[in-house]
């Protein structure tokens, strides 16, 4: 298809063109006039249903028409095979550089003679459809037939595309519905998506493979457990796993130690020994330490204190200087620390009760309490061998 350019009906009426083809070559001069080429990826019925799929001669007009900066690129033409239906899928067009040529085509009446060529035009340029073309959304009844079952039902009622009737996503006699997906898509041409492989689709030996065994995979759960659990964690020899001359193993020896001097402790008690003792060691690293050294209960008295590995607290009356108590802020005093600035507090300056802790409630030791009374209280002799709630429940 090319842009409108006044066709002769026969050879004889057709202008002489300064320019013919004989024998696959051109004699004379090529003509001034231009035009564009549209290669239309179809057969349309006629050049009038052509160019009204193409948006109408307005349409292609103002395509035509537009004076692109040297950024932005100069817009599309859109092909509609069906301009009647509002939800058809549009193919684009991208305008292209092109050196070719229009030719008529006659034969002279009443002869043997050779078809005659002649050049018209020159086409400096064309817009080509590389997309899917028959890439469309239909409904799966042809209009046709639910139009002529429609006459022959309801005579009354119109069946044109833009009426009320013809619209409606419910009908009584069991037409199909036009759902039509709200983004049909934003792309015209193939594309390759490469999809990850299903973790279940894995067999073992690859999932093997993708995460490397560590020894510490191995130890047995040490984190929230019940406190009604029957064994309490062993412990293991990570002396054999860790290198001995390096910093890992000076860190993993000094909890150890702690945990000899005293079995039980708070976690932020813990830590701030270490940092008293001039081991410096991260977060994560910290946990890392306590994992292979010790364990703790999620409740009980001596709930979410860090235990050593093997002792079993419930077993030795001697633990109940090691169990918790639970200090609650009173009600009337939260919004007056809230107030206050108390910078970055200390697990010794609480243990003191001098000082207010930032936060609502909070699990001291009674071992690290510094109070004469409770201290002489915890050291009572205890006529308890085992405990279910705690050494000292009253």
């Amino acid at each position: 298809m090319t842009s409108p350019i006044p066709m002769a009906a026969t050879a004889e009426e057709a202008p002489q063109s300064s320019s013919t083809i004989k024998d696959g070559t051109v004699n004379g001069t090529l003509p001034e006039a231009e035009a564009f080429a549209v290669h239309y990826p179809g057969y349309p019925s006629s050049p009038a249903r052509a160019a009204h799929t193409l948006g109408g001669l307005p349409a292609i007009t103002k395509v035509r028409s537009y004076k692109s900066p040297p950024a932005p690129a100069a817009p599309r033409l859109e092909l509609r095979f069906r301009p009647e239906d509002p939800y058809c899928h549009p193919a684009s067009a991208e305008h292209r550089a092109s050196t070719g040529l229009l030719l008529r085509l006659s034969r002279p009446k009443g002869g043997c003679a050779p078809p005659r060529a002649e050049v018209v035009a020159r086409v400096h340029s064309g817009y080509h459809f590389q997309g899917m073309a028959d890439f469309q959304h239909v409904v799966p009844v042809h209009a046709a037939e639910v139009r002529k079952r429609k006459r022959l039902d309801r005579p009354n009622v119109k069946d044109d595309l833009g009426s009320d009737k013809a619209g409606d996503l419910e009908t009584e006699d069991g037409d199909v519905m036009m759902l039509v997906p709200p983004l049909f898509s934003i792309k015209d041409t193939p594309t390759n998506i490469a999809l990850l492989p299903s973790s279940n689709a894995l067999s073992k030996s690859m999932q093997r493979g993708v995460v490397q065994h560590r020894w510490e995979m191995d130890i047995e759960p040490t984190i929230a457990l019940p406190f009604n659990i029957q064994a309490v964690p062993k412990k293991i020899n990570w002396e054999d796993h860790i290198p001995k001359n390096s910093s890992e193993w000076d860190w993993q020896m000094a909890v150890c130690k702690l945990f000899d001097e005293r079995p039980v402790w708070p976690r932020q008690s813990l830590y701030e020994r270490l940092l008293d003792d001039g081991v410096q060691v991260s977060t994560g690293q910290f946990k890392s330490l306590l994992f292979k050294a010790g364990y703790y209960f999620s409740t009980g008295p001596f709930g979410k204190f860090w235990i050593r590995k093997e002792y079993d607290p419930r077993k030795d009356p001697e633990s109940r200087i090691y169990q918790r108590i639970d200090f609650r802020m009173p009600l009337e005093l939260r919004n007056l620390q809230k107030k206050k600035n108390y910078g970055s507090e200390k697990w010794s300056d609480m243990c003191k009760l001098e000082r207010m802790p930032s936060k609502s409630f909070i699990f001291l030791q009674l071992f690290e309490l510094k109070d004469d009374f409770i201290q002489a209280e915890i050291r009572k002799p205890s006529h308890q061998s085992t405990c279910s709630v705690g050494f000292l429940s009253q």
